[in-house]
């Protein structure tokens, strides 16, 4: 049943009622009826809840957002869509799928939820985005491994585990980072062991 219109003034002044029932009523429906898309009793039936209690909130979304002093802001948007202080947000995930934000008073955004949840995916938490992968490899030359997607900020580490065959090794193992290759796209690597037992590596990486 759709939702009636809303129509603001009435009844207005020095009209009966039997001119402005209808619109009245429509009002009174079209409130009624959103209400109950957020809130428990609104109708004053008797329930565990007080009259008006949030089942669910919904929040519209947003297409552009400023910075508010003093206070902060939670609000949802379309990431790549959504400006925030005039900066378009990252397009991050590519979906089109609505996020949550929080915009402090001094204009920090943070970007709350979003994700890629597969074996070489990410994640938004708390304004830092997360990364991670497997590499099946145990080269000792420099090679180059790209991140799911790139950091739009910084990244501001990674951080390794390696793989073992299911033998117990003969040697330990190490993969070297190369600080110098570090980008918001890529890092470089190099496995240095002498065991034949290890066969890679998982690695996390931690950005803005």
């Amino acid at each position: 049943m759709p939702i009636p219109s809303y129509t603001p003034g009435y009844p207005p002044d020095g009209s009966t009622l039997g001119q402005t029932k209808v619109i009245i009523r429509n009002n009174l429906d079209g409130l009624f009826q959103t209400l109950n898309v957020d809130h428990v009793n609104n109708n004053g039936q008797p329930g565990s809840k007080p009259p008006g209690y949030h089942l669910i909130i919904h929040e519209v979304p947003q297409v552009n957002v400023t910075t508010v002093t003093g206070f902060n802001q939670i609000f949802t948007g379309v990431p790549g869509t959504l400006v925030v202080n005039s900066a378009t947000t990252p397009n991050l995930p590519p979906t089109g799928d609505t996020q949550l934000y929080s915009l402090s008073s001094l204009g920090i955004l943070s970007q709350l939820t979003g994700s890629n949840l597969t074996a070489t995916g990410y994640v938004w938490c708390a304004g830092l985005l997360i990364q991670w992968g497997k590499v099946i490899s145990t080269s000792e030359s420099f090679n180059t491994q790209n991140f799911n997607v790139n950091f739009p900020n910084n990244c501001f580490g990674i951080f390794t585990q390696v793989l073992g065959s299911g033998t117990i090794p003969g040697d330990k193992a190490n993969i070297d980072i190369r600080n110098s290759t570090i980008t918001n796209s890529s890092f470089q690597w190099t496995f240095v062991t002498n065991s034949s037992q290890y066969v890679g590596f998982f690695w996390i990486a931690i950005g803005n």
